[in-house]
């Protein structure tokens, strides 16, 4: 009765990891409840308040980070060649940051790494994770141009090539 017991557990477990790794997948493609994120104020280089509705018009792939994230570290490089790759009148990586350091610290860090083309965002007040639905860090949300969540991607990706950068550069140049 015990091994009976065990493997029932197992195949629970299995069945549970399985259907996470299935709405982990699907998440990258559908968006979330919301077809818009909530309004919340972040900050630039220059202390300003900045909202997601300074970007409309535009395609927005909004990237929530932080300099402790490893992963959120090795996408950076990419979200940086991403923006160089496409006109800023059509698109914008919204890179906000979520650290807890002062906003001299981001910006040395981005310096170090050698990232030029993101503009800074900070969201000093951390009104983002109170407001946005989303499971870690590093996530990242497509929005067309009428501010619309097009899709939210949890984890890191590659943002500059194959396929994902086809699908970016599409709704750009709809």
């Amino acid at each position: 009765m015990p091994v009976k017991r065990h493997f029932l557990f197992f195949v629970f477990v299995a069945a549970l990891l399985a259907s996470y790794g299935t709405a982990r997948f699907l998440q990258r493609k559908n968006p979330p409840h919301f077809s818009r994120l909530p309004a919340v104020t972040f900050y630039d280089k220059a202390g300003h308040k900045v909202t997601l509705n300074d970007f409309k018009g535009r395609v927005v792939l909004v990237n929530i980070w932080a300099t402790w994230c490893r992963p959120c570290v090795a996408e950076l490089p990419s979200l940086d060649r991403l923006q160089a790759m496409l006109p800023e009148k059509k698109f914008a990586v919204v890179a906000v940051s979520t650290d807890t350091t002062s906003q001299k610290t981001v910006m040395d860090f981005l310096h170090a790494h050698n990232i030029g083309h993101l503009a800074f965002y900070w969201d000093k007040d951390r009104r983002i994770p109170l407001n946005w639905r989303y499971a870690g860090l590093p996530t990242s949300f497509l929005l067309d141009r009428k501010g619309n969540t097009v899709a939210r991607f949890d984890g890191p990706y590659t943002w500059d090539k194959g396929k994902l950068l086809q699908e970016i550069k599409a709704l750009v140049y709809q």
